[in-house]
């Protein structure tokens, strides 16, 4: 039984979407009919960049997995209990919250390096050994990673993004070639659309393969974390996962947070906007911008249509408003509902976030840039602002 159950993980960790790939592949090469795919020399740099990149991440990735089995089965021992899901929409303070609640004691996520270099146990084994005989050398090369680190992710606009600090989750996903962010690279409406759609859109036996694989990643992850450790993630795009996330993890709470629609879908389209033209070279300023507006109205629907099904200790609803204006009252109420408890270190942690002066910016667009007419955005998300009380 044992080998059996062995034989099923390992097959479900070399699950990989050679149908999406492939079909990314040829309209990266002849992009024909899509016009936000045209080629030009920042997306040729790209291109060349994004598939060797994919290639070492992913194939260090499985082999690192595989190598867990022979070298550190005792990771197989680690039990997933009760974790927390971040949901809600792009741009809605999923970040501000998901850092605030990892570094709480008792509570462990997943960091930059770890999703994208490390999501094995003989990968974070390597660096550490390697970060090891670095010291032993002058750490030339730690510090060589950190300026590169500096010169290229300080180039990131939608929030601060650090090797040492942890991160979305859906970043996992793309070692299955089977995740939203693929759709970053590839801004095609068709590798966007069954991602946002996730439960509905996606045939049962992908979504069941692709949350294994995720789970196999977590259950590593808190292998090595002290026992009893609680797991958060963050990840936006969950929020259309959230039945098949139920299916894998039963006792999973979820904190949805919400904000108001105008804000929400400026803010949204705008750094979606960002990501596009940073990878490729779309030629509209705002491409796919109805598929943004659905994806947002899906958004904020679909968590309330399963959370009518869960207990009160697996769901709670921040506004996006509150959470900025009055962390320290408003975190700890959401954490004692979940029954998660808050230490003096987050309750100082949200006093210093409440006291400090709020000069941030919330986004560099407005509706009328977008060419949506404030009538229009009004009728669009009329149900929405009526179910959370926004006003126009």
């Amino acid at each position: 039984m044992a080998r059996q159950r062995a034989r099923v993980l390992i097959q479900a960790q070399m699950y990989f979407n050679w149908r999406r790939f492939l079909t990314d592949a040829v309209s990266s090469i002849l992009p024909f009919g899509h016009p936000h795919l045209r080629i030009t020399g920042h997306r040729a740099r790209v291109l060349v960049m994004y598939f060797l990149c994919m290639a070492w991440m992913g194939g260090s990735g499985r082999m690192g997995l595989l190598l867990d089995h022979l070298l550190f089965p005792w990771f197989r021992r680690a039990r997933i209990e009760r974790p927390v899901f971040i949901i809600g929409n792009f741009r809605s303070g999923s970040t501000l919250l998901h850092r605030l609640l990892a570094a709480a004691p008792g509570a462990t996520a997943m960091k930059t390096w770890e999703i994208y270099f490390a999501p094995s146990i003989t990968q974070r084994r390597f660096w550490k050994g390697l970060w090891i005989v670095d010291g032993w050398l002058g750490g030339q090369l730690r510090r060589a990673i950190l300026r590169a680190q500096d010169r290229r992710l300080g180039e990131v606009r939608m929030h601060r993004v650090r090797l040492e600090e942890p991160e979305e989750d859906e970043g996992i996903f793309l070692y299955l070639w089977d995740s939203l962010f693929n759709s970053f690279f590839m801004p095609r409406n068709d590798s966007l659309a069954p991602y946002w759609r996730y439960d509905e859109a996606v045939p049962g036996w992908r979504r069941r393969r692709a949350m294994h694989f995720y789970r196999e990643v977590v259950r590593r992850h808190l292998a090595l974390k002290p026992a009893g450790a609680v797991y958060v993630s963050k990840s936006p795009s969950f929020t259309a996962r959230m039945e098949t996330v139920l299916e894998a993890f039963p006792d999973a709470r979820f904190i949805e947070l919400v904000r108001h629609p105008f804000d929400c879908v400026v803010s949204t389209a705008g750094w979606l906007s960002y990501a596009w033209h940073f990878f490729a070279s779309p030629r509209a300023r705002f491409p796919f911008l109805h598929t943004v507006l659905d994806l947002t109205l899906h958004w904020y629907t679909r968590p309330e249509d399963l959370a009518t099904r869960l207990p009160a200790d697996q769901y709670v609803l921040i506004r996006y408003e509150d959470l900025v204006s009055r962390p320290a009252e408003v975190v700890p109420a959401a954490l004692c509902e979940l029954r998660i408890a808050a230490d003096e270190g987050l309750h100082e942690a949200l006093l210093r976030l409440q006291d400090r002066p709020r000069t941030y910016r919330t986004h560099d667009h407005s509706l009328e840039e977008l060419g949506i007419p404030d009538e229009e955005a009004l009728a669009f998300y009329r149900p929405v602002m009526v179910r959370f009380g926004y006003e126009p």
